[in-house]
């Protein structure tokens, strides 16, 4: 597990070299905007979904006998770095007092607690469409066809449809004591797993992948997002505050449905690793080829944060 961890370190690192290079910065009358954008996407979090695009790239090349080109490195890096921009503008309006009300996230201030309430609010907007510049630019992913698909593919996952539709119906909830399994797999699917599915489907954009390669790697990355809710909602019942980050008890103290309210604690953690096996049969064939994305299925379920 620790060399698993020493790749994602390594992974993160090289999204923060991406994120430092091309997010705005400057000392303009927009500086405190971009010194916000900054704060809350760079140099924070484990950058797992951009680890999946490009861990989900290698694999579609490996089983392929293709070796990774590096301009194919540098596109998946330039998707993975949106999506992870995407991915902290969700967290920063998650953060705020009309949503979860968190006052910590990564282990320092929430983004409304440092910058204000209408600051976080434009950071996230402005990582949002920062993320769609980034995939529609020439410059980052060259043929213009997979530029379109990826914004269309990426849009889709994060959308009413996708991540918050999720989150509406995840608001929506709170208090509600009739609510059943398959309405909290419904949300936690559109919420969180949207994205994270939507990483290895980039992914498969990108590099060319067969019909068949592309729905086992989705139906890999639908399983794994599943996996990462359950464990999120464990983490927030038993998780350790100063290593996660944030405040846990979160959903106690908001009174939201999850998977652990609704399973238990022991069901809950069973099915958590139901939804991690099902991952790796869908891979681990392939033996060599699919290690890292294994030890990725593995450590969704054995993480302390």
């Amino acid at each position: 597990m620790i060399e698993f961890q020493n790749k994602l370190e390594k992974n993160s690192q090289e999204i923060d070299r991406f994120l430092d290079i091309n997010l705005p910065s400057g000392k303009g009358l927009s500086s405190k905007l971009f010194e916000a954008m900054r704060y809350s996407s760079i140099s924070g979090g484990k950058k797992i979904r951009a680890y999946l695009v490009l861990e989900s790239g290698r694999f579609i090349s490996a089983i392929n006998n293709k070796p990774l080109s590096k301009s194919k490195y540098n596109e998946l890096i330039a998707v993975g770095s949106a999506i992870e921009a995407i991915h902290s503008y969700s967290l920063i309006h998650d953060d705020l007092p009309a949503m979860d009300n968190s006052p910590t996230r990564r282990g320092k201030a929430a983004n409304h607690v440092k910058f204000g309430y209408h600051t976080a609010i434009l950071a996230g907007d402005g990582l949002l469409s920062w993320a769609f510049q980034i995939i529609g630019d020439s410059n980052f992913i060259s043929n213009s066809e997979k530029r379109s698909e990826i914004c269309f593919v990426l849009a889709k996952a994060i959308g009413p449809n996708g991540m918050v539709g999720g989150q509406q119906a995840d608001m929506d909830i709170t208090e509600d004591k009739s609510i059943d399994l398959g309405q909290i797999e419904w949300i936690q699917n559109h919420k969180t797993g949207a994205l994270i599915s939507c990483c290895s489907h980039v992914a498969s954009i990108l590099l060319d992948a067969s019909h068949d390669q592309k729905t086992n790697l989705i139906n890999y990355a639908n399983h794994i997002g599943l996996a990462f809710q359950i464990a999120d909602d464990l983490l927030d019942l038993d998780g350790n505050e100063s290593s996660m980050g944030k405040p846990i008890g979160q959903d106690t103290k908001n009174e939201i449905p999850n998977f652990v309210t609704v399973l238990g604690r022991e069901k809950a953690a069973k099915r958590a690793l139901e939804e991690t096996s099902k991952a790796k049969n869908l891979i681990q064939k392939f033996k060599q080829e699919s290690e890292n994305l294994v030890s990725l299925a593995k450590y969704t379920v054995n993480r302390d944060k």
